[in-house]
């Protein structure tokens, strides 16, 4: 039976105002989170911090905030931590991650600054939407229902993980460990309406064999991003490198910058960032420089063989190269990125993102790309392979957090699946829902340049807006979930 919706209509409302006057101090709280570089780092991990000193500094101050605000918090020995309302035993969910990805060059404004600018009513900063604006949003939703006095069955808990973007191993620890996950969790790190499906994923590294006149490449920070700069430095003459990269027009492509340095010639090339699950529109940096590497007849040897793999690997995001290009009618194409390329001690070594669709079998297809990277002579390891998410879409909770969606904006967006992962990945009885809505991207055309202001590009931004109209979608989702669930 569906929920009646009056009700919780009634309390967004009152949610509006509430968050009316507490709108300045959202700001205030994300700015405070937004100032720490929380990439995890789990290869500077010790006990207590298996992420590293920089994402235990976010997760000290989370918990500090959550104290300041009169909730129960409990650190889960470094690897997450949850700020508690009520009955943390029989709670309701939300959960967010406080990590990061690296912020790579070419910032207008400083990273980790979290600056607000009143004009675009905007904060820029890395990590603002992805995802610390949401944990604040969570955090306000939990306040403003224990500050309009609405009574819940269920407790409710706000679970913060430091390890998302890097394969959500806090997660992974926690229900290896035991620990009793919420009955039911909200994660918003998606969008609305509500995401039911996402595509499995395989992440594997590929060493090549690379010695020549290649001193050095590099390309990329983490797997899972497009890169838009790729860097590479040959041990030859920058007037022969220029000559054999010259184009029809007597200069080299406009992609291209050819500069002397003190090992010989400093290449690079210029792409167009983009997440590895929505490769349409990006341009990977690593693609261009391989092909010109490629063409130019330059390179001999396990040299040229390694960049001329490449090239070809990179030459689409969508498994072409591979031959294990596929989609299904519920999430669509089959993406397969190269996201990080480096060079050391001639070994060329390439990152691979696969997100495969739900009804692909998946075992299947990892023979079939294991087969294909060895026949190119590639080494396989670091091999990942996480399984497709799905609920059904007459799942009740999908069903009440679609109406919650409706009464909450007017719209019939349908549920829908996509080859971003999130938390719900991993977690029991997780539904990623929101913040983002659909179709709606924020004009910063006269703030940012092109390719600026998404969420793992350069100035990141978060609309206030996107936060606050999350935590008045959020108020109304947990009440409802508390009638809907035992």
């Amino acid at each position: 039976m569906k929920p009646d919706m009056h009700k919780y209509t009634h309390l967004m409302e009152k949610a509006d105002e509430w968050l009316r006057e507490h709108r300045r101090e959202m700001i205030n709280e994300l700015q405070s989170w937004v100032i720490f570089p929380s990439v995890s780092r789990a290869d500077l991990g010790a006990p207590g911090m298996p992420f590293g000193a920089d994402c235990l500094q976010m997760l000290n101050h989370a918990m500090a905030r959550g104290r300041y605000y009169g909730f129960e918090v409990i650190n889960h020995d470094g690897y997450a931590a949850s700020l508690c309302m009520g009955n943390a035993e029989d709670a309701i969910g939300i959960i967010a991650h406080l990590d990061v990805v690296p912020a790579d060059e070419g910032w207008i404004y400083p990273p980790y600054a979290a600056s607000y600018l009143p004009s675009h009513d905007v904060i820029i900063g890395r990590g603002a939407d992805d995802n610390k604006g949401s944990a604040i949003a969570g955090l306000f939703a939990m306040r403003c229902l224990r500050e309009l006095g609405y009574p819940m069955k269920h407790g409710l808990r706000l679970l913060c993980g430091l390890s998302e973007e890097t394969g959500m191993q806090d997660m992974i620890h926690l229900q290896e460990s035991g620990m009793a996950f919420p009955k039911v969790s909200l994660v918003p790190d998606a969008g609305f309406p509500v995401n039911y499906g996402q595509k499995g994923s395989m992440d594997a590294e590929l060493d090549f064999l690379c010695e020549g006149p290649l001193v050095s490449f590099d390309a990329g920070s983490v797997r899972n991003v497009i890169p838009d700069k790729a860097v590479c430095v040959l041990a030859l003459p920058p007037h022969k490198v220029a000559g054999a990269l010259m184009g029809q027009d007597g200069s080299p492509a406009a992609s291209l910058t050819v500069e002397a340095c003190p090992q010989g010639t400093r290449l690079t090339a210029h792409g167009r960032a983009g997440h590895a699950a929505f490769p349409q529109g990006a341009d990977n940096a690593i693609a261009r420089l391989t092909a010109a590497l490629t063409a130019s007849g330059l390179l001999e040897g396990s040299c040229a063989h390694a960049i001329r793999q490449v090239a070809e690997l990179t030459a689409d995001p969508y498994g072409q190269s591979e031959g294990v290009a596929c989609k299904d009618d519920i999430s669509g194409e089959l993406t397969l990125v190269y996201g990080v390329a480096r060079l050391k001690d001639g070994i060329l070594t390439l990152s691979a993102d696969c997100r495969y669709p739900i009804r692909t079998n998946g075992d299947v297809l990892e023979s079939a790309l294991k087969v294909h990277w060895q026949a190119r002579g590639a080494l396989v390891h670091g091999f990942d392979h996480s399984r497709p998410y799905y609920i059904p879409v007459d799942d009740p909770i999908v069903q009440t957090l679609q109406a919650v969606f409706k009464a909450a904006t007017g719209r019939d967006d349908e549920p829908y699946t996509m080859g971003g992962g999130t938390y719900s990945r991993v977690v029991p009885n997780a539904v990623s829902f929101g913040p983002g809505m659909p179709g709606a991207f924020p004009d910063l055309s006269d703030l940012l340049p092109q390719g600026h202001g998404h969420a793992h590009g350069r100035d990141e931004a978060l609309p206030v807006d996107k936060m606050v109209n999350l935590c008045r979608i959020y108020v109304g989702a947990l009440a409802a979930l508390d009638d809907t669930i035992d």
